[in-house]
């Protein structure tokens, strides 16, 4: 390290240095009025701007026609539902664009989950993203990577950084496996010796984490100098602005868009309160969603943000007092922290950065004892939600001969992967020099996938007869049942219990780490 900073400070020569710094300045992305805004606000339809239009396009890497940010109607960001994956921003289409990505949502715990992302979303996330999605870096590396601007060195560090963590939760997993059958004051006390063991190396990796954010964004020559896709650098307006002006867009919408940026660009913050901005980012959309679309009722059983931070959870509605109070206290000073912590960020975003660091800095270190309260809290919570009979888990399914279950599951296999060939179909994107006259309608084409696949369906239909049969044998000779259900009724149950348990089964870590007892 030490030598890297000694060649980093040699000295370069007057005329080399002012060429390099030309070319620095000519080379930094361009910082448009619209810059790394939000102008397709969630809800709202898409392509929806309130830039001026023009008609002047640039060209998008994948070879589609893009707009120009500076000439006219542009969408700066592309937004995909709740059932997509990922949403990009790009903010210099002169030169080579620079594209945000940010994370999902993580849903509900126990919340269903789409099979299909919907169709024509945009440009996807580079693929080697999947592992880092819940990483401080995840969009500066995103951004790296769409650039291909990922140097050997860093990739050989993400990559050890995710061989530590991956070790670690192997022997998480293998420890929880391990206690599946033992008691609950077993089950607290091993896992409570677990997280003592593996508190030093699970502090190191969150260090190594912060370091590859700040590494990432500004490492490397150019990095030094100007930064590397920091999507506070290429906007022109502040949330605060004078008594006298009028914000340029939507309020509600820009601070939106401030909060979600500083929990992955802004330096000075805590680990935690990095994960308590994406909570802040995620309550504003939220907030945003409601007042473009017609009011709902209200949800007596909505989700609340527990701990880990981003996580969410139903409870009954009957609890015994003293943790239902429990809970209360628990969601009011989560909500005074975030609140003390979106005033800052909303305060200090006019400021300069060094000035901006070291205010957010100071707040960290304030709120520092109050969130270690709070995961005390957390944890007692755990402890009596572990009792409570009733929690909101997998659904037992009706009970079917082993050899009826597998023909069922064997014919659900086979259906999804004729509907994901489909969705492959559907989702491929029509060549742009395809002459507009010949351009096959949807229709037309699953009409064709229907006929290209005949036999498969017809085998569908062979297997699903064969299963009713099955069913109505067994039905026949079940004298012991209580209640008599028609076929189409007991599929109808069997295949909706099987589907939740998979949604289940998909939330096993992440219902471990929200509710069981003992983890850090």
């Amino acid at each position: 390290m030490n030598a890297s900073l000694l060649r980093a400070a040699l000295p370069l020569g007057f005329r080399p240095l002012i060429g390099l710094l030309l070319a620095v300045i000519l080379l930094r992305p361009v910082a448009a009025d619209n810059a790394g805004t939000l102008s397709n606000a969630a809800g709202s339809p898409a392509g929806t701007s309130d830039q001026p239009a023009a008609s002047n396009r640039g060209t998008h890497p994948d070879g589609s026609s893009l707009p120009n940010p500076q000439s006219e109607t542009f969408d700066a960001v592309r937004f995909n539902n709740e059932s997509s994956s990922h949403y990009y921003n790009t903010r210099n289409l002169q030169l080579q664009p620079e594209y945000y990505f940010f994370p999902p949502d993580p849903p509900p715990l126990g919340a269903e989950l789409h099979l299909f992302h919907p169709v024509g979303t945009g440009m996807p996330a580079p693929p080697e993203l999947t592992a880092s999605v819940n990483e401080p870096f995840y969009p500066v590396l995103g951004t790296r990577l769409a650039a291909e601007d990922l140097p050997r060195r860093q990739q050989l560090e993400i990559a050890g950084f995710r061989a530590v963590k991956t070790e670690l939760q192997n022997e998480l997993r293998s420890k929880i496996a391990r206690l599946k059958d033992a008691d609950a004051a077993t089950q607290q006390q091993e896992l409570a010796s677990l997280a003592r063991m593996q508190a030093p190396r699970i502090a190191e990796l969150e260090t190594t984490a912060a370091r590859l954010r700040t590494d990432l964004l500004r490492g490397g020559f150019y990095g030094r100098l100007a930064g590397r896709g920091d999507w506070n650098e290429g906007r022109s307006w502040h949330l605060t602005s004078k008594p006298d002006e009028k914000p340029p867009r939507d309020p509600l919408q820009m601070e939106f868009e401030v909060v979600r940026s500083a929990a992955y660009y802004q330096d000075g913050l805590s680990a935690a309160q990095r994960r308590l901005l994406r909570e802040i980012a995620m309550e504003l959309q939220a907030e945003i969603r409601r007042s473009v679309e017609p009011a709902q009722p209200p949800d007596g059983d909505a989700p609340f943000f527990f701990s880990p931070e981003t996580a969410r959870i139903r409870v009954p509605a009957d609890l015994p007092a003293e943790l239902a109070g429990q809970i209360a206290t628990f969601v009011a000073e989560k909500n005074g922290l975030k609140a003390e912590l979106r005033e800052a960020i909303r305060n200090y975003d006019g400021a300069g950065a060094v000035e901006r660091t070291r205010l957010l800095d100071q707040l960290a270190t304030r709120q520092a004892p109050r969130i270690a309260a709070l995961d005390e809290l957390a944890e007692n919570i755990r402890r009596g939600l572990a009792r409570v009979p009733d929690m909101p888990g997998p659904p037992v399914p009706p009970r079917l001969p082993a050899e009826i279950a597998a023909r069922i599951s064997a014919y659900r296999g086979h259906k999804l992967d004729l509907l994901k060939a489909l969705h492959a179909m559907v989702a491929q994107p029509v060549p742009d020099t395809r002459p507009r006259q010949k351009v096959v309608p949807v229709q037309e084409e699953v009409a064709a996938f229907n006929r290209e696949h005949a036999a498969q369906f017809a085998e569908l239909r062979i297997e699903k007869d064969g299963i009713r049969e099955a069913l109505a044998q067994y039905m026949r000779g079940e004298q012991a049942m209580r209640e008599r259900k028609s076929i189409d009724g007991l599929l109808e149950e069997f295949e909706n219990s099987r589907q939740k348990q998979e949604v289940w089964e998909k939330y096993r870590d992440y219902q471990a780490a929200v509710l069981m007892p003992g983890l850090s």
